[in-house]
């Protein structure tokens, strides 16, 4: 388990009490205030995420986005407390509606994971054993759930068909079928407020995805879940989230509501990304392409970005940004207009 390092002097937490009866409660659910991850590795310190920063709300889908390594999973994988020992992990905020995740000790963290936030993990193919037939695995998760409760449960996620398959290991089902198998684990098992979906989709087609996304938005709408949905496709977060973060070398670089995000990007990062969308362009066209790579960036001085933006001075290249409100988004950068 990673390192955390809380408020010093400060008792471990008790697990929050969660109840699946009863009308969502208003306010926050989660809460993540500067945010850091350090790797500690044989070739030095790796600051895979930096001050990262925003609230969910019950009923909101709150989406991550951002080219692969920008550390969109790694933001997941803390607020599970679920990163390796390598991992040092800091925050002046990480809460579970009142409850400090950094400071619960690994009997309450067990409490909380599927309880309280239950997390939809990357490659459903691999995500359960490939040698344990899925009714073992199924108890792992459920216990000894009666059957017709099993076939209720796998019915409100279209599966009904998969309760006289449980004797078949995982092999020999469809990416999709597994796909909402586990958003069935972790969010109807049971029944806990928050979703994290790390990339439920990636590996689908496009009808299978389609279905994939209207199950977790009709999830949303029944139990009330605030949802932190991880992607690398703008599309993708168009259709599913009410906000979204656009994530550049560990930082949150751009977040705003997913109007404002598609009609009015202020960061010259999502100006690019948005530019890069086949859709935007017609048969024949050239796409413009994010000139250069990220790699390296979290170790040069001023904003991450610079040495691929086309608007870049001395200033953004010497001094790091800090976010800032510019309408309804927050923003990193020097000179993202400021409305009038």
């Amino acid at each position: 388990m990673d390192r955390t390092v809380p408020a010093a002097g400060a008792p471990a937490a008790t697990a929050p009490r969660h109840t699946a009866a009863g009308p969502a409660p208003t306010g926050t659910l989660l809460s993540v205030r500067d945010l850091d991850v350090v790797f500690d590795t044989a070739r030095g310190p790796v600051h895979a995420v930096r001050d990262v920063s925003f609230d969910l709300a019950p009923g909101e889908v709150f989406g991550l986005v951002g080219e692969s390594g920008s550390g969109k999973s790694t933001v997941l994988s803390a607020i599970m407390r679920l990163l390796p020992s390598i991992a040092r992990t800091r925050a002046t905020t990480l809460r579970y509606r009142d409850t400090d995740l950094l400071s619960l000790d690994r009997a309450a963290l067990r409490t909380v994971r599927g309880t309280c936030i239950g997390l939809v993990p990357q490659r459903p193919m691999t995500s359960l054993s490939p040698v344990t037939p899925l009714r073992k695995q199924l108890r792992w998760f459920l216990g000894d759930l009666p059957h017709d409760e099993l076939t209720a449960l796998l019915d409100q996620v279209g599966l009904r068909a998969v309760a006289e398959r449980l004797d078949a290991y995982p092999f020999e089902f469809s990416g999709g079928q597994l796909q909402r198998l586990l958003i069935m684990l972790a969010a109807l098992a049971r029944r806990p407020a928050v979703l994290l979906a790390d990339e439920p989709t990636t590996t689908l087609d496009a009808t299978v995805q389609a279905q994939v996304l209207r199950l977790v938005l009709d999830l949303r709408d029944r139990l009330g879940l605030g949802v932190v949905f991880v992607s690398h496709d703008l599309g993708v977060i168009a259709q599913v989230c009410d906000r979204a973060g656009v994530m550049y070398a560990g930082r949150l670089v751009e977040t705003a509501p997913v109007t404002e995000l598609f009609d009015r990007p202020r960061h010259p990062y999502t100006q690019a990304l948005l530019r890069a969308l086949p859709s935007r362009y017609t048969r024949g066209q050239r796409i413009e392409v994010i000139k250069g790579t990220a790699a390296g960036a979290n170790r040069l001085p001023g904003c991450p970005f610079a040495p691929r933006c086309p608007s870049a001075d001395d200033l953004c290249r010497d001094t790091e940004p800090e976010p800032r409100a510019v309408g309804t988004a927050t923003v990193r950068c020097h000179h993202a207009e400021v409305p009038a």
